[in-house]
């Protein structure tokens, strides 16, 4: 599987202090295990620049990808950026799978009007991904 893992920007003014960058550490854990599992992985961290949000979701959908998964660290501030990226990412490839998970939604997962009636993701894992998504996706692209 074609996996893309996306670090959205933070775009709220609190989050924009010069030279303050935390690495994606939670979805480099999930990457590790899925390029173990043979999957092909790439991380897009739009945190900097911060990076536009048509230039991410341009990158991100370069090289077709079968899954693209949105996680951040626990911001809430990012919370409608991510939200934004998944609805991009359906607006130009409606077939690619969106999950997007971290502290945010995985508390946030019963709040309709936070996540799912916002359109896309059509996932949602809840936890902190400590084991990784294992086993490999390969039930992922039956989720819709």
């Amino acid at each position: 599987m074609n996996i893309v893992l996306i670090n959205p920007p933070h775009t709220a003014i609190g989050s924009r202090v010069p030279d303050d960058h935390l690495p994606p550490l939670g979805l480099l854990a999930l990457g590790g295990p899925l390029i173990d599992a043979g999957h092909k992985v790439r991380l897009v961290d739009a945190e900097f620049g911060p990076m536009p949000l048509e230039t991410l979701v341009r990158d991100a959908l370069s090289g077709q990808p079968d899954c693209i998964l949105i996680g951040h660290s626990g911001s809430t501030s990012a919370h409608p950026t991510a939200l934004a990226i998944a609805r991009m990412v359906k607006a130009l490839e409606p077939a690619t799978l969106v999950i997007y998970g971290g502290v945010f939604p995985t508390y946030h997962w019963r709040d309709d009007a936070l996540v799912h009636a916002n359109g896309p993701p059509r996932v949602v894992p809840r936890g902190l991904g400590f084991s990784g998504p294992r086993p490999p996706p390969q039930g992922w692209s039956d989720a819709g």
